[in-house]
């Protein structure tokens, strides 16, 4: 075999070699890409944030559900769904939740609130942050609710 020839072979080799090497790089690039997953840090306030009370249906719970519009004196989480619960024990003791998945509402309910400001509800879910925070005094107080189950009273 000739001189030119053993040089031709040499380099389709490194050719090859090289090619080789950037097709395992980009594969590896690729599936690190892909295996990267969001950061699955729980969010501080809000509907998909830490679940910081459980309301359970065992505990009966019976409250106050309304619709909250704007007007032009409030816009605090308004055009949502609130459950209010007041403490039997304590008239000033007031827990408000802002409901996160309306879904949950039946038509029944929807209806009732339609022809009425509010109605008595029973209710079980997940308690909350709020990401914006109301500053009132300290019997009162402001949660999201992911409910797991509500009824009418």
């Amino acid at each position: 075999m000739n001189e030119n020839a053993k040089k031709m072979k040499t380099k389709n080799r490194q050719k090859k070699s090289l090619g080789k090497t950037i097709s395992y790089l980009a594969f590896t690039l690729c599936f690190i890409i892909i295996s990267c997953k969001s950061d699955d840090t729980p969010l501080d306030c809000g509907c998909n944030s830490e679940t910081k009370a459980i309301i359970t249906e065992e505990s009966q719970a019976v409250g106050t559900i309304t619709y909250k519009e704007q007007t032009e004196s409030n816009s605090y989480y308004t055009n949502y769904y609130w459950i209010t619960l007041t403490d039997p024990n304590c008239s000033n003791c007031v827990q408000h939740m802002i409901i996160c998945n309306n879904e949950l509402l039946s038509n029944e309910i929807r209806n009732t609130l339609n022809s009425q400001t509010s109605t008595k509800v029973k209710f079980s879910g997940e308690l909350k942050e709020v990401c914006e925070k109301r500053f009132d005094i300290s019997s009162i107080s402001y949660q999201n609710i992911k409910l797991t189950k509500i009824e009418l009273q």
